[in-house]
């Protein structure tokens, strides 16, 4: 005797079928007991826990529900490598998968991704080649390391088959990097040129509408989360001129590192100052900007321009960053958002796991 097993919506056929070769046997099964598909997990290895790994962790885990219910994946963060293992921390999450070990995430065959976000150069460099060569995803905010070994840890990620993802790494919550790459596929980008750093942006707009000194503006970033305890990086313009680097390969895909761009920051520019302009109905604002002249030579520079109220970077105001692209055909596009702040780049960080998660399941 033969076996066959039915279910509710093929029944009625299967009993045609029976009928007519009664040495089949018929096992039924209800509609509800149908196998569900395998669970599948894809396990991150989260490098920092400070203001935006904290929103990371938060994010994931609110998000975490809905990546199963869409690509039938639990995303979970399976360990979080940390510094201090005994400072206090502002998330809520089980302590057994806080270590202090790096290795103990990037030789774990378990883990298929790495968000890395401890900042600095070397220490984090050695976190994403490790990261890179064990055949891990990453993702990085890091704009300095990027600013200088970005053609390089494309090609290593290239050779292990692995993704390397840093949308967060300029303009937080814009997704300026993807606009730059559909763009220069699709067109030519003339210039580039924007507010891309919204610390200085936020102390700048506290100066010009609210009759802050520097110094008090500077206290107030601070008090908000945008500034590191040492604010140097941001005011300098430094971190500008490592993201333009970054926006320069994208836009023209030529790479060059900060110290070739002329940069110029933001402390030397005082209450008078923006006084003045502002009389002269102008906003001081720090503008990033690059493009190609007509011999092909790239010009690229970080430094405070007067701009009139009338103008589209005028009216970008506190931590928002915006960013115009001018293209030979598309003419120019100007992409606006937050970018400063714990969500708007944990925001961006969870854009680039749903992008991992689009092109590889």
């Amino acid at each position: 005797m033969s076996l066959i097993l039915i279910d509710s919506e093929v029944e009625v056929s299967r009993k045609q079928n029976f009928r007519d070769n009664p040495n089949l046997q018929i096992l039924r099964f209800a509609q509800n007991d149908t196998p569900k598909k395998s669970t599948r997990t894809l396990r991150i290895g989260l490098f920092g826990l400070g203001v935006v790994g904290s929103g990371v962790w938060r994010m994931l885990e609110t998000k975490r529900n809905e990546f199963y219910d869409r690509f039938g994946i639990d995303v979970e963060i399976a360990g979080i490598c940390v510094r201090d293992m005994l400072k206090e921390r502002d998330a809520d999450l089980p302590r057994e998968i806080v270590r202090s070990d790096a290795d103990e995430l990037l030789l774990d065959d378990s883990i298929d991704v790495i968000i890395e976000l401890i900042g600095g150069r070397y220490e984090a460099l050695d976190v994403i080649e490790k990261a890179l060569s064990s055949r891990k995803h990453v993702i990085t905010a890091n704009k300095l390391v990027l600013a200088h070994e970005l053609p390089r840890l494309r090609k290593l990620a290239d050779r292990n088959g692995v993704n390397l993802f840093y949308s967060v790494s300029v303009c937080g919550s814009v997704p300026v990097l993807r606009a730059l790459d559909d763009l220069r596929i699709g067109d030519t980008i003339k210039s580039i040129q924007g507010i891309v750093n919204g610390s200085t942006n936020f102390i700048l707009t506290s100066m010009t509408n609210y009759g802050l000194s520097y110094n008090e503006a500077l206290a107030e970033a601070r008090i908000k989360g945008f500034l590191e305890a040492d604010p140097t990086l941001d005011v300098s313009g430094q971190d500008a001129g490592q993201k333009l680097s970054v926006l320069i390969y994208h836009a023209f895909g030529k790479h060059i590192t900060p110290n070739q761009i002329e940069t110029t920051g933001i402390e030397n520019i005082t209450a008078d100052d923006v006084e003045r302009e502002s009389k002269n109905g102008n906003v001081i604002k720090l503008i990033a900007s690059a493009s190609l002249d007509e011999s092909g030579k790239l010009v690229a520079s970080v430094k405070p321009k007067s701009l009139p109220r009338s103008h589209v970077f005028a009216t970008t105001s506190d931590e928002f960053n915006a960013l115009e692209i001018i293209a030979h055909h598309a003419g120019p596009q100007i992409l606006h958002g937050k970018g400063a702040g714990s969500f708007p780049t944990a925001s961006a960080v969870i854009s680039d796991v749903l992008e991992l998660l689009r092109e590889q399941y």
